[in-house]
């Protein structure tokens, strides 16, 4: 008998447990996951018209060159693709700022509007990535 009524209790102490064992990813209030120097919102926009580029990136057997590249805030990088394999270019933990897929001959371009340190990855192949931009103030 005195087992019985010791077993509800005893699990709910391991629900309570695992619980507070979760794996929750949220950060401590006042941190931030963005780049070295970024203010909140979005660092970026995607390039909708034919700015002029600051950082000319060109895509040759799966390497972005130049890496790293060096903008000031307000400027464009774009990057041309050289492969035969499509690739698209995300920045880090920005998913807005990203190009669309760029075939063979394609351009894609970013424009950087706050100073920072920014990595970047290709979207399609898992072994490009930690490429690295920085902003400078404008």
């Amino acid at each position: 008998m005195f087992r019985r009524s010791l077993l509800p209790t005893v699990g709910l102490f391991a629900v309570l447990a695992l619980a507070a064992c979760g794996g929750s990813t949220s950060q401590a209030p006042g941190t931030s996951s963005a780049p070295v120097g970024s203010q909140s919102g979005s660092p970026c926009s995607v390039a909708a018209t034919d700015a002029d580029f600051a950082g000319d990136v060109t895509v040759k057997d799966f390497k972005p060159s130049p890496d790293p590249v060096t903008i000031k805030a307000g400027e464009t990088v774009r990057w041309t693709n050289q492969d035969s394999a499509n690739h698209a270019f995300a920045i880090d933990d920005h998913g807005d700022c990203t190009t669309a897929s760029l075939a063979q001959g394609a351009t894609g371009k970013i424009t950087f509007t706050q100073a920072g340190t920014y990595t970047y990855h290709c979207t399609i192949h898992s072994t490009m990535k930690d490429f690295t931009i920085t902003v400078t103030a404008g």
